[in-house]
Order: structure tokens, then sequence, then C-alpha cells
């Protein structure tokens, strides 16, 4: 029994430093970077014709979305710890290009057009003035042909850091089918790491280096391009309790 009761009164005066811890959290929050109202959706090739939807080529910034700016911009210190995009589904034939036959020239595919296979990567960039953007962090680049049609969240072996007021980008070396387009001009704006040349989109401006700087001076509206990024916000430490100062009294003494 007497052990008994030296097990209550530990567990007691645990549980009461606990509700000491609790009146003062400093949790890390989990944010998604680049998420509005609009969710995330595979992009769909317009019915006015064509189907501009390729990302290609470049590393790419979406500046507004929903009439939010800088969506993906972080306010807080923190690790990006994953990203997620939604590819398009592409057909073999586009992927791949197709042969000649009798009555057709044979036709190059994307994978040849841009370079390889689609892929892509998450990057951190920190803001100069006159649109230039440095790489702060970078992902390692993940193959997106397996997860066309989806949703895909990649997490990242080795989170990449990013503090307030930083950015994060998408950087596609070769192409990726990631573009939502005829939306909202004045609600949707993006901009690649072009300076000239907007509509050359085999010129290769992917920012794939940390310390990479590039001006991003072209840019597209009523588009969006499909990505988010998962951010864990370092935690930051509560407010300390102000200390209340101590009078000391002096009493005087008989002569």
């Amino acid at each position: 029994m007497l052990h008994m009761k030296r097990f209550f009164l530990a567990t007691g005066a645990t549980f009461a430093a606990l509700l000491v811890f609790a009146t003062a959290p400093a949790f890390a929050a989990i944010i998604e970077l680049g998420s509005t109202t609009t969710p995330l959706a595979k992009p769909v090739c317009p019915a006015t014709g064509g189907c501009p939807i390729i990302l290609t080529e470049t590393t790419a910034l979406q500046i507004q979305s929903d009439g939010t700016t800088y969506p993906t911009m972080s306010a807080y210190n923190g690790r990006i710890v994953a990203f997620t995009v939604t590819p398009a589904s592409v057909s073999a034939a586009d992927i791949n290009g197709t042969a000649k036959t009798k009555t057709k020239a044979a036709q190059p595919g994307l994978n040849a057009t841009y370079g390889g296979a689609s892929e892509a990567a998450i990057t951190v960039l920190q803001a100069s003035s006159k649109h230039f953007y440095k790489v702060v962090a970078e992902s390692p680049l993940f193959q997106l042909q397996p997860y066309f049609g989806h949703l895909v969240q990649f997490v990242l072996a080795d989170s990449l850091p990013i503090a307030k007021g930083e950015f994060v980008a998408l950087t596609v070396p070769t192409w990726a089918p990631l573009l939502t387009v005829d939306l909202t001009k004045s609600d949707f704006l993006w901009r690649p790491s072009r300076s000239s040349s907007c509509l050359d989109y085999t010129d290769q401006t992917a920012q794939l280096m940390t310390g990479e700087n590039a001006q991003y001076l072209c840019f597209f509206t009523g588009t969006r391009v499909d990505y988010t990024a998962t951010e864990i916000t370092s935690p930051v430490p509560p407010p300390q309790p102000k200390k209340t100062p101590t009078t000391t009294t002096t009493t005087p003494t008989k002569k």
C-alpha cells in the first residue's frame, strides 16, 4: 500500500508539471503554401482549341492565385517537407512521338522536344530588386510520368530551410503538364525565370543550382501552375513572464 501511495503522489506531481507546461505551448504549425480557395486539380485542355497546359524548361513562381498575391511566400521561418502537384493525363503518342506513315510525317514527342522525361523539383527563392530571384534551397528532381492524371505529394528526404519573406517556386528542366489555363486574368498570374523571349518555350531557363540568380520579367495571366508546398514552421519561444521588481526596506538603527 505504501508503494501505491508513492506512485499516485508521483503521478499527481507529474500531471501538475504538465499543466504548467501546457499554459505556454511553443508548437510548430503546418502550412500549405500556395493553397487558396481554388483546390489543386489536374489541368484540362480548353475547349477553345489547342492545349497550352505544358510547363517547359523553366522555374515557375505563382504571383497571384484567386486574387491572393504571392500565395507561396512564407510568413514564418521553417522547413519545406513536401510538395504537391497535379499533372494532367498525357497520351503515349504525345510523350514519345509518332512514327512516319504513308500519310503523315513523323512527329517528335514531348520527351524529345524538351530534353527528357517529365520531372520537377521544388525551389526556395529569395527576392531582390527588379524581379531578380536567387535560389537559396532546392529539392532533388522527381519523375512525374508515373503520376499523370493524379494528385501526388512528394515527401522530401531532406527538408529545405525557408525564411520569412522567401518564396516557393516549381522547377521543371524538361516538361510537365501542370498549367491550368483560361482562368480569370485579374486573379491568376505567374512568372517564369525568363528575362526575355517569353514565348520561346525551348529556351532552357530552369534554376537548378543553389545561389543561381535569375530575372523574372515575363508573366502570364489567367493561368495557374498547379503546385503547393508543405511548410513546418519553426517553434517560437513563448514570452517569458515579467519579473516583479523586489523592494527592500531597511530598519533604522537606534543610536
